[in-house]
C-alpha cells in the first residue's frame, strides 16, 4: 500500500475506509450450522483479511509521518469530538420538519453541520509542510521590497552629487542598489532551497507534483487551496487508518463499529466541504477581483492610448507605461482562465465525491436499521478500491513563463484582497 501511494498519479491521495475486525472463530451456541451472523462472520473475515495486510502497512507509513512532524494525538483528540458532534446533527436531520417557527428545522440543523465541517477543516488542514510555504510567501515580499528599494534609489541616484559630505553621492546609491541586488541573489537562493525542502514535504505526504506544478502552487491563490486541499486529503487518511485500528479493536462491537464507520463518513464530508469552499472562494472571491483588475488595466490603457494621440513628444514614456498595462491585462486574462479550469476540476472532483458519501451514508443508515454487518463491510471494501484512486483536482502549470513575475504581482493582490 505504501507502494501505492508514493507512485500515485499527480496529487492523487489513498483514503482507507474502517473495516471491521473479523470475529470469533465460535458460532452461537446450540447451533447444528451458520446461521446469518455466522455467515457474516465468515464474508467479513475473508474480507478483512484481503485488506488487513496493506491496511496496516499504510497506517504505519501515515502514522510515521505524524510522529516526526505533527502531534497526532492533539490532531485527534481536537477533531473527534467536532467529528461526532457533526454525526449526531446528521443522524437527525431526516427526522426534523423542513421549516419550523420554533425549534430546529432541517435548515438549521444543516447550517449547524456545515459550521462543524468548516471547524474539522480548519483542524485537518494543519502540517508542518505549510511553514515552507509561508517562509517562501515572506521572502518573496522581501525581494518585492528589494526591488522597490533599488527603484527608489535608481530615482534618487539621478539629481545626487558627484561628492558630498552631507547627501548622499552617486557612488553611495550605486552602493546601496548593489547591496540590494546582492540582497535578491541571497533570498533567491534562499527560495529555491525552501521550493525543493517544501516539494519534498508535499512528495512524502503522496502530492506528487513536478517542478512546474509547484511553481503553479506558489504563484497563484489556488495555489494556496489546493496544497490545503492536498494537506487535508493527507490528514483524513491518517485519521481514517486510526479508525480501521478502532474497528478492529471492536471485534463484535457492532455499535462501536457503526459509530467509527460514521466518522468516516464524516470526514468525507469534511473533503466535500473543502472542494464548496475552494470552489467559493474562486467564484465569489477571487474572479470578481481579477475582473476588476482588468478593467482597471484597460480603462488605463484607454487613457494611456489618448494621451499619445494628445502628446506625441512623450511617446517612448507612454508607450512604455502601454506596454505594461497590456502585459498586466493580458496576464490577468490567463490568470482568469487558471481560475475557472481549476474551478471546474474542482467541481468535477467534488460530484465524484459526493456519489461515494451518498453510498457511505446510505450504507451507514441500513446498518443502523438492519444491525447487519455484512453491508458494512461490503461498503467498505468497495471504498477502498475506490478511493484508493480518489485524485486531488489535477493542476495545470503555466506554460508562458515570461509572465511569472505578473502573476505573482497579481497573485499578492488577491491575497490581500485589494484590487489596485
Amino acid at each position: 500500500m505504501s507502494a501505492l501511494i508514493r507512485c500515485a498519479v499527480p496529487l492523487i491521495t489513498s483514503l482507507f475506509v474502517a473495516l471491521p475486525a473479523p470475529l470469533p472463530a465460535q458460532d452461537h451456541p446450540g447451533e447444528g450450522r451458520p446461521g446469518i451472523w455466522g455467515q457474516t462472520r465468515d464474508i467479513a473475515t475473508d474480507w478483512w483479511s484481503e485488506s488487513r495486510d496493506f491496511a496496516e502497512q499504510a497506517m504505519q507509513d501515515a502514522q510515521g509521518l505524524f510522529r516526526e512532524k505533527e502531534d497526532f494525538g492533539q490532531v485527534w483528540d481536537s477533531v473527534v469530538p467536532t467529528l461526532e458532534d457533526t454525526l449526531t446533527l446528521e443522524e437527525r436531520q431526516a427526522e426534523l420538519p423542513e421549516k419550523a417557527w420554533f425549534g430546529d428545522d432541517q435548515r438549521s440543523n444543516n447550517a449547524e453541520i456545515q459550521a462543524l465541517l468548516d471547524e474539522a477543516v480548519d483542524i485537518l488542514t494543519v502540517s508542518p509542510a505549510l511553514k515552507y510555504r509561508d517562509r517562501i510567501q515572506a521572502l518573496q515580499q522581501e525581494i518585492v521590497a528589494a526591488r522597490a528599494d533599488i527603484a527608489t534609489y535608481r530615482q534618487k541616484r539621478v539629481s545626487a552629487p558627484a561628492e558630498s559630505t552631507i547627501k548622499k553621492t552617486v557612488d553611495d546609491y550605486d552602493d546601496l542598489i548593489a547591496g540590494r541586488e546582492d540582497d535578491i541573489r541571497r533570498i533567491g537562493k534562499q527560495i529555491a532551497r525552501l521550493k525543493r525542502q517544501f516539494g519534498q514535504e508535499l512528495r512524502a505526504m503522496g502530492i506528487d507534483v513536478s517542478d512546474e506544478q509547484l511553481e503553479f502552487l506558489l504563484s497563484t491563490v489556488v495555489g494556496d487551496n489546493m496544497v490545503d486541499l492536498g494537506i487535508l486529503f493527507d490528514n483524513v487518511k491518517t485519521i481514517t487508518l486510526q479508525l480501521e485500528e478502532l474497528v478492529e479493536q471492536s471485534g463484535e462491537d457492532l455499535e462501536s463499529a457503526r459509530r467509527y464507520y460514521g466518522l468516516y463518513v464524516v470526514l468525507l464530508k469534511s473533503l466535500d466541504r473543502m472542494h464548496v469552499q475552494i470552489e467559493a472562494a474562486i467564484s465569489e472571491r477571487y474572479l470578481p477581483q481579477i475582473d476588476d483588475i482588468i478593467d482597471q488595466a484597460q480603462s488605463l490603457a484607454g487613457d494611456t492610448q489618448a494621451l499619445l494621440r494628445e502628446a506625441p513628444e512623450k511617446a517612448d514614456l507612454l508607450n512604455a507605461n502601454l506596454e505594461a498595462q497590456q502585459l498586466t491585462i493580458q496576464a490577468a486574462g490567463v490568470y482568469r482562465q487558471y481560475l475557472k479550469d481549476q474551478a471546474k476540476q474542482v467541481a468535477k472532483a467534488r460530484k465524484e465525491l459526493e456519489k461515494d458519501i451518498a453510498a457511505a451514508w446510505n450504507t451507514y443508515e441500513t446498518v443502523r436499521v438492519s444491525g447487519e454487518l455484512v453491508g458494512l463491510v461490503r461498503s467498505s471494501q468497495q471504498l477502498l478500491e475506490g478511493l484508493m484512486n480518489r485524485q486531488i483536482p489535477s493542476l495545470r502549470p503555466f506554460e508562458n513563463l515570461e509572465m511569472q513575475r505578473e502573476i505573482q504581482q497579481l497573485t499578492q493582490r488577491l491575497r490581500s484582497g485589494e484590487p489596485r
